[in-house]
């Protein structure tokens, strides 16, 4: 109303506005498939930006856990490393091969060919799905969160996937610091690791 009320003034007091001869276009929403990872808090009290995931990467997830971090990017790739002020051991909860202490973002080469679609971090394990539904875990099996009731051993030390989702994928995974809960395509939920206190 305001617009039309200055077109009327500018085209005198007698006239009616004159409609616009151009056709308006529609306007383009430009949307970016960039996104950035700041982590802070062990001295850190701002957010810092993190630049150590490869040149083109975007995160479009991240995962924090007592211990370590997750990021699955938009790629569908998955990194991993430790967190900076914890001292704990690890446990193959970087799912590298090895209980090194990455301070920076690694991909999980292990992982390569696999679209990684969603990861969760329990305390000191690690538990990913695939676009497939398909359940990959690693780390620590004290608890049996490795879901293998101990085949491997208390440690896995790189991705390992559950056979017993071959056949029933899973749609959404959650960790706890001890346990695993993940809801398949089925809408079924399957939990295991430690049952203190009924969890």
């Amino acid at each position: 109303r305001e617009m039309e009320e200055k077109v009327t003034l500018l085209n005198g007091p007698n006239k009616r506005p004159r409609s616009s001869t151009m056709n308006e276009a529609p306007i383009a929403v430009v949307t970016s498939r960039t996104s950035e990872v700041y982590v802070w808090g062990g001295g850190k009290s701002t957010p810092q930006k993190l630049d150590a995931i490869k040149s083109g990467c975007s995160a479009r997830q991240v995962c924090a856990g007592n211990t370590h971090f997750a990021v699955v990017t938009v790629e569908k790739e998955l990194y991993t490393w430790v967190n900076m002020q914890g001292g704990t051991k690890l446990h193959g909860q970087l799912g590298h091969g090895d209980r090194a202490s990455y301070r920076q973002p690694k991909h999980v080469e292990k992982l390569q060919g696999k679209a990684i679609r969603q990861v969760s971090c329990g305390d000191d394990f690690t538990v990913c799905i695939t676009d497939e539904g398909q359940l990959y875990a690693f780390g620590s099996d004290y608890y049996g969160c490795i879901g293998i009731d101990k085949a491997y051993g208390s440690e896995v030390l790189e991705p390992l996937q559950l056979d017993f989702f071959l056949t029933n994928p899973v749609e959404q995974v959650s960790c706890g610091d001890n346990h695993v809960a993940v809801l398949t395509r089925n809408r079924e939920v399957y939990t295991w690791g430690c049952g203190e206190y009924g969890r």
